[in-house]
């Protein structure tokens, strides 16, 4: 049973990371609300502990002894199964990240490098003259779909229902929803690995999809539940990171020209820039369940109970970030950050998410300067497991 407020010896506040007011306005600004408190507890979705610490976040993270990851999202994500192997505690999931890492360190993640600075150098050649464009509609999108469509080895067109289907999964809190696009997703899935193991589609040779139809882990072939689960996993963890991180990072950027000139005039800076712009536009919350009784951050949470990491403040607290609200390219320990988790869990595509947003502002800068939001446009946020930006409009002389 969750407790009660009496039961409680820390803050209790009203906060729901879905639907609260402020995420529409600015996700990260919303969480830098609640820094006076090391922890905090919220009744909302049933109740769950929220750290604000970048060294408990992290503890938290590393814990698997104490805490279990077999539910990564608060309310669960609606899928029967542990989604593999993100919710699968050690050492089970240990074979099936091998698995994904093998796949994803070979030519799938040279396809993927490749597929991603070309639809980067291809985008930005076609906006530069028109003078203004949605970031987030012409250029985030169109280049997590070309990240996706590599990955997945499918068509591009392919990609936009199923970006839809993530939306619908990350970013709502309603059950309904959320159900709905699990099983939307899964059957696009389960064709295509069907349709690899019958040869009636062929790719090549680099897809996941047509890895996962002939992998194996343990010595045995992965059963066709296996294959389901881990395609599943990487879809909804491929079609929105790159976008949100390249969107706030633009946002940013487009109200601080000096660091505009400075990408323009340094360009062997993007790499650095792309760290420290993920630090502090980390658009992730993962839930963790406690598996017994335990503290952290002064407080008791008893087993059963939920806390959620943030991994913005993780990124935005001051107790380890000099000025973390500001991007400063040349800070010497941005690459802490946790934006892309922690330990034994940490993505496995932490490393072609950061060569994406390098190669953005690499390619971006090299041909668009001076670029600003025009006055009076009012920008919308949205919040759950993973802050979103629906439009990102942008204008600049040619």
């Amino acid at each position: 049973m969750s407790p009660t407020p009496s039961d409680l010896d820390a803050p209790v506040r009203e906060f729901n990371h879905h639907s609260d007011p402020a995420v529409r306005v600015d996700p990260f600004t919303a969480f830098d609300r609640f820094r006076d408190e090391r922890v905090f507890w919220t009744p909302e979705l049933d109740g769950f502990w929220v750290l604000t610490r970048h060294a408990d976040i992290r503890a938290v993270l590393r814990d698997t002894d104490a805490f279990s990851s077999r539910h990564t999202s608060i309310p669960p994500a609606g899928w029967p199964r542990p989604l593999m192997p993100v919710e699968l505690d050690p050492p089970d999931h240990g074979a099936y990240r091998v698995l994904l890492a093998r796949c994803l360190n070979g030519r799938a993640g040279a396809a993927l490098a490749k597929a991603v600075e070309d639809a980067c150098a291809r985008l930005v050649a076609g906006l530069a003259p028109a003078g203004r464009c949605d970031l987030v509609l012409d250029f985030a999108r169109p280049l997590q779909n070309a990240l996706f469509a590599a990955l997945f080895d499918v068509p591009e067109e392919e990609t936009q229902a199923c970006a839809r289907w993530a939306a619908d999964l990350l970013q709502d809190a309603r059950p309904a929803d959320r159900a709905g696009a699990v099983k939307e997703f899964m059957s696009y899935v389960e064709r295509a690995i069907s349709e690899y193991l019958d040869g009636t589609r062929r790719g090549e040779g680099s897809g996941l999809l047509e890895f996962l139809s002939r992998a194996e882990v343990d010595g045995r072939p992965l059963s066709r539940q296996e294959s389901l689960d881990l395609a599943f996993l990487m879809g909804m963890a491929s079609l929105d990171t790159l976008t949100n991180s390249v969107s706030f990072s633009f946002r940013y950027l487009a109200a601080h020209p000096e660091h505009q000139q400075r990408l323009a005039a340094e360009p062997g800076i993007a790499a650095g820039a792309a760290e420290e712009l993920l630090r502090l536009h980390s658009v992730v919350s993962i839930a963790r369940t406690a598996k017994r009784d335990t503290e952290v951050a002064g407080v008791r949470m008893r087993a059963g109970e939920r806390v959620l990491l943030s991994l913005a403040l993780a990124g935005r607290d001051p107790n380890h970030y000099a000025d973390p609200a500001a991007a400063d390219f040349d800070r010497a320990n941005a690459a802490s950050h946790v934006a892309f988790g922690f330990g034994a869990h940490r993505c496995l595509g932490a490393r072609i998410a950061t060569q994406g947003l390098t190669a953005a502002l690499r390619e971006w800068h090299a041909a668009i300067r001076d670029y600003s939001v025009p006055p009076g446009t009012e920008l919308v946020t949205d919040g759950g497991a993973v802050c979103s930006l629906e439009n990102l409009p942008l204008t600049w002389q040619v």
